[in-house]
């Protein structure tokens, strides 16, 4: 063993050879990296299982937010104490934030798992599904049985029995199509974030953005007269017209709860809002468009958000029964040009034998 060191389990040189100085600043630095690679992937591992923890709290926020503005919207039956609808509605904007952060932050940490997609789905239920239907019942209920509503035109006429028998009947084909539309989404969802560029249906996000935006609306115009009013509304229409026009969203209220109820569980095509125009590179074209719906919201923010939301909900529905009509005059001159393309063979058939008739007439 002349000329060589060895060393023993604790990696401490051992026999007659020692190691050069050298030799022994090369082995205490390799140590010291070998111990600073480990200190940093038990730190990453620690970072890991905390950012694995804040998806479920996020998604457990955005339940709990859904059963706060049931509360809120729903404080006269409990504790009549006067509802706020205002602020339940504004919840339920909250709560889609969290259903935004909870699945990238799953993704960003690796940790996404059946667990928390249930999770989110059941979430999703309380928050997109029960609460904007019980946020529309209870708004326009609560305008029927205002002191004001013999103000309102059309309302006061109507039955409050009636009424309400048909805000229950446009809430349950609301709640039951959001339930639908998530189960669905479970069976066919994949982890892949390429696979969430659109979906099949009108997400129930979107779906609660429309009616929430109404009710927000549909609240802001009937509490005009308030001390805490202000704004574009107050001093271009006033009162009396803001009453006319809330009679309106009255009424459409009820009828686009019962439409996205229906479109949720329909094969139409919805956009990813996030992926596809607001991440990555974009023309100049988004831009101007961002800045006329910044301008718009600046103006009076709750028309601008219930005409967005509106405009998202039923773009995919108006467009595809635009679609049929040239799709139909598409298809017919496209039939037309190959009636025409088949024509001209069969002639050019039937001639050939009369040509060779014709010859051999001519031999003769």
């Amino acid at each position: 063993m002349s000329g060589k060191w060895q060393t023993d389990t604790t990696g401490r040189p051992r026999g007659r050879d020692r190691l050069t100085t050298d030799e022994r600043q090369a082995l205490r630095q390799a140590r010291r990296i070998e111990r600073r690679l480990a200190r940093r992937e038990r730190n990453k591992r620690r970072l890991l299982v905390t950012i694995s923890i804040l998806p479920s709290l996020f998604t457990l926020g955005n339940g709990l937010l859904g059963f706060a503005a049931i509360h809120l919207a729903t404080r006269t039956a409990i504790d009549g104490q006067p509802a706020m609808l205002g602020t339940a509605a504004w919840l339920l904007f909250a709560a889609m934030i969290c259903d935004m952060l909870d699945g990238r932050l799953a993704r960003f940490a690796r940790k996404t798992s059946d667990f928390g997609g249930q999770l989110d789905s059941m979430c999703d239920v309380i928050s997109f599904g029960v609460a904007p239907a019980v946020l529309m019942v209870r708004a326009v209920m609560a305008a029927v049985h205002s002191p004001q509503v013999t103000r309102v035109p059309l309302l006061w006429r109507l039955s409050p029995i009636g009424i309400e028998r048909v805000l229950w009947l446009a809430g349950g084909i609301y709640v039951a199509g959001a339930v639908m539309r998530l189960a669905r989404f479970n069976v066919e969802n994949e982890p892949d974030e390429s696979a969430h560029m659109s979906f099949r249906g009108l997400p129930t996000p979107g779906a609660a953005a429309a009616v929430a935006t109404l009710v927000l609306l549909f609240h802001r115009l009937t509490h005009l007269g308030d001390a805490d009013s202000s704004g574009a509304w107050w001093s271009m229409i006033g009162q009396d017209a803001a009453l006319w026009i809330a009679a309106g969203v009255g009424v459409v209220l009820p009828v686009m709860t019962f439409a996205v109820g229906l479109l949720m569980v329909s094969n139409f095509r919805y956009p990813h809002v996030i992926n596809q125009y607001i991440r990555g590179r974009k023309p100049l074209g988004y831009l101007v468009k961002l800045l006329v719906l910044a301008a718009a919201a600046m103006l009076e923010p709750f028309l601008a958000m219930a005409a967005a939301a509106t405009a998202y909900a039923t773009g995919p529905a108006v467009a595809a029964m635009v679609r049929p009509g040239r799709r139909g005059r598409s298809a017919a001159r496209a039939a037309d040009e190959l009636t025409d393309d088949d024509a001209a063979p069969e002639e050019q058939v039937i001639d050939l034998p009369d040509d060779d008739d014709g010859e051999v007439e001519e031999e003769d």
